[in-house]
This record gives structure tokens, C-alpha cells and sequence, in this order.
């Protein structure tokens, strides 16, 4: 049986990204697994879709799916599933353009700060959110979803359209009609206030779902995590050093140009997971794509094949390389690398060679970078992300 788009996008996000949507829905979340929560949540978003009234008259039921959703709160009848995330944007571009008179000078002046942008903030909501999208181009609905500031639309259904969604025998009983149109059309607010809302918590996890990568360095230390970083994705951390442990915490740096993709260095997942902040363990939970660092004149140990398992133990792709190949003789080479992979127990599509800061004499640029990177975008497809967010490989860069 097909899984419902919005069950199908909650799956693919960390549980505890999905809490404050279910706290807004009323969905009771503890000790609940995150399939059968992603499932509870679509139901409980669609029947809120209903309306109230809408509710009462026609059934509880599960309500519409995402896209008739989308299409009402949009007026776009027109709407395909491929359209879904921009209509979501849409949908919450347009409920900021209208709060945007009733915020206080401060609020819009911190919603203008975390959309980026400098200056005075316009009078004219419509203005700032097309100021806002021609600054940020294709972050711009990763950015505006992202935003702290609690804002909704209170929308309201027209007076005539509850009039004809009333059972017409009701018409004998005027009194009767009155009472109920009266509550009917401050609970139709109410829940169409409560399902912008929704929507817009919506929006902020399929960005996040699409846009944001994180990719998850992990090795012991010296094993040239570093200079992979740097080779890989062109961030010097002014740390590749040849003395052991020079990486002793977690550091997490977001790629120069990108929307949200981000590079974590941990030394490993065993000691530091026990011994970082509990900031720096949720990123580390939150890791996509794990590339894990072995370096070729150590080998694999115990502590390699335990933090190489912790990878494979979180059910993300995981990338095993052995650095510094440039090093090995020529003849040892192909034994030594199946002996790695045996020892790890890496499958051959998971494992490649490479040497991130070869001796210059014997190569003037990194070994093995073209397949780490395809390597990449194949693992961001299979999760259904922008692998266009990955910087291109350029040529090496000055030490």
C-alpha cells in the first residue's frame, strides 16, 4: 500500500524534529516510535483540513491528503505533486506578508536579521518578502522557513460559504442557525489559524528534509580528517596536523556558498559521544553521511572496527577511506586495502583509497576525490537531497 506524502516526508525526519509539530496537532508523542508518530501526525494534519464545521457535517474521517490541502490554502487548483514543496513556501511567504503589519518594530526587525538581510526593514510586508527573495535566490525558502518568529495567517472561509454547507432542513430553525454559525465561524478561524500553522511547521521539515546536509567526519586522530575536509569542500580548519590528537572535540562548520550544508569532525563516536555537549551530540545525531577516516600506516585496530560500527549502527550511508595510500609501497598496496575492508567489514561499494595530502613529488593534487565525490552524490539521491548543495572539486588548495 502506498505511504500518504505527508507520513512519507515525517519518516525521513529526525524524531525529535517532529515534536513541536505534534504538541501544535495534539498528538501524544511519548514512547512512540518514529513510524507509527510520522503516521499519527499525517492523520492528525488532514483532519484538521476539515474544518470544524466542515468536520461535522461531512465526517471525521482522515481527512484530505497534503496536496488538496496545499491547493485549497493556495488557490491553486492546478497543483501537482512535484510542485508540493514550493507551494508549501508559497503558503508560508505569503502568511509572513500578511502578520507582517501586525508585528512590532522589534519583531520585524529580528525577523529581518534572520533572513540575513541588513538595513531598514520595509513598511510593506509583500515588499519584504520580495526583497527577502531576490537577496537569497535559492535559499530563500530554506532561509524563511527556518525563521524563529512565530507568524500565521488567521484565514476565514466567507460568511455565504457556511450558509450553504448547512443541511438544508436547518433553514425552519433560525435561532438554531444563528448559535451555530456564530461558533462555527470563530472555530473555522480558529482551526484555519491552527492549520496555517501546521503548514508552515510542514514547510520548515521538507526544507530541512531537502536542503540541509550534514556530513560526518569520523576517524581516530591523525588520521587526515582535516585535510579531507579541506580537499573535499575547500574549509581550511588551520588544524591538519601530523601530531596525534590535534582533533579532540566536535567541530562543526557549515560549507562557504552553501544553503545548509554542514561538515562535523569528531575523532570519534565511542569516548567523545559520552564527553560533548548535548548541542554537539544532537548534531551528531542529526549527521546524513558519515565518511569514516582510516589512515593507511596505523591500519585497523579494535577502535577503528568499533567506531567504524557505531557508523553503520545509525543506519546512514557510510563511506569507509583509507588515506594516505600515497604512502604504501606499490606491491602492498592491493593486499593491504582488502585486508582493511575485511577488518572493517565494509561492502566494496563502500570503500575507496584516496590520499587528501599526497607528497607533492608523487602527486600535486589529492588521489582519489573524483570517486569520493560521486560517491557522495549517490548517497544524497538514495536520501532524497539536493546533491547540487556539494561545492565542486577544485584544485588543491594552498596549505
Amino acid at each position: 500500500m502506498a505511504v500518504e506524502p505527508l507520513e512519507r516526508l515525517f519518516v525521513r525526519c529526525h524524531r525529535d524534529e517532529l515534536l513541536p509539530l505534534a504538541d501544535l496537532a495534539g498528538v501524544a508523542h511519548r514512547g512512540v516510535g518514529l513510524d507509527l508518530l510520522a503516521r499519527n501526525l499525517s492523520r492528525a494534519t488532514r483532519r484538521l483540513a476539515r474544518h470544524g464545521l466542515l468536520n461535522a457535517v461531512f465526517g471525521g474521517g482522515e481527512g484530505p491528503d497534503w496536496l488538496a490541502v496545499l491547493r485549497e490554502l493556495s488557490g491553486d487548483k492546478q497543483l501537482g505533486f512535484g510542485e508540493i514543496a514550493d507551494a508549501e513556501v508559497v503558503i508560508v511567504r505569503k502568511a509572513h506578508a500578511e502578520a507582517w503589519a501586525r508585528l512590532t518594530p522589534d519583531s520585524r526587525a529580528e525577523l529581518w536579521r534572520q533572513l540575513g538581510l541588513g538595513g531598514q526593514p520595509p513598511e510593506s510586508g509583500v515588499e519584504a518578502m520580495q526583497r527577502a527573495e531576490s537577496s537569497l535566490g535559492r535559499a530563500f525558502g530554506y532561509v524563511l522557513t527556518q525563521t524563529r518568529e512565530s507568524v500565521t495567517a488567521a484565514g476565514r472561509f466567507p460568511f455565504v460559504l457556511l450558509l450553504a454547507l448547512l443541511p438544508m432542513g436547518w433553514c425552519f430553525q433560525p435561532f438554531i442557525i444563528l448559535s451555530v454559525l456564530l461558533g462555527a465561524n470563530k472555530s473555522l478561524r480558529a482551526d484555519r489559524t491552527r492549520l496555517v500553522a501546521m503548514v508552515m511547521h510542514v514547510a520548515r521539515l521538507r526544507q530541512i528534509v531537502l536542503r540541509r546536509i550534514t556530513v560526518g567526519f569520523v576517524g581516530s586522530p591523525s588520521t587526515g580528517k582535516d585535510a579531507g575536509i579541506r580537499a573535499l569542500f575547500g574549509i581550511d580548519s588551520g588544524n591538519i596536523s601530523p601530531v596525534a590528537g590535534s582533533t579532540r572535540t566536535v567541530n562543526i562548520q557549515q560549507v562557504p556558498g552553501a544553503t545548509a550544508l554542514y561538515v562535523v569532525n569528531t575523532p570519534g563516536l565511542g569516548d567523545v559521544v559520552q564527553s560533548v555537549t548535548d548541542e554537539a551530540r544532537q548534531v551528531l545525531s542529526h549527521i546524513d553521511v558519515y565518511i569514516y577516516v582510516v589512515n593507511a600506516e596505523g591500519g585497523v585496530q579494535a577502535r577503528e572496527q568499533a567506531d567504524y560500527r557505531a557508523c553503520r549502527d545509525t543506519r546512514k550511508p557510510v563511506l569507509a577511506l583509507v588515506n594516505k595510500i600515497d604512502l604504501l609501497r606499490p606491491r602492498d598496496k592491493d593486499r593491504y586495502l582488502e585486508d582493511a575492508r575485511h577488518k572493517l567489514g565494509a561492502p566494496a561499494d563502500d570503500f575507496l583509497a584516496v590520499a587528501f595530502d599526497p607528497m607533492p613529488e608523487l602527486s600535486p593534487t589529492p588521489i582519489g576525490l573524483e570517486a569520493v565525490r560521486e560517491w557522495l552524490v549517490a548517497a544524497l539521491v538514495s536520501l532524497d537531497k539536493d546533491p547540487t548543495e556539494l561545492p565542486p572539486l577544485t584544485p588543491r588548495a594552498s596549505p
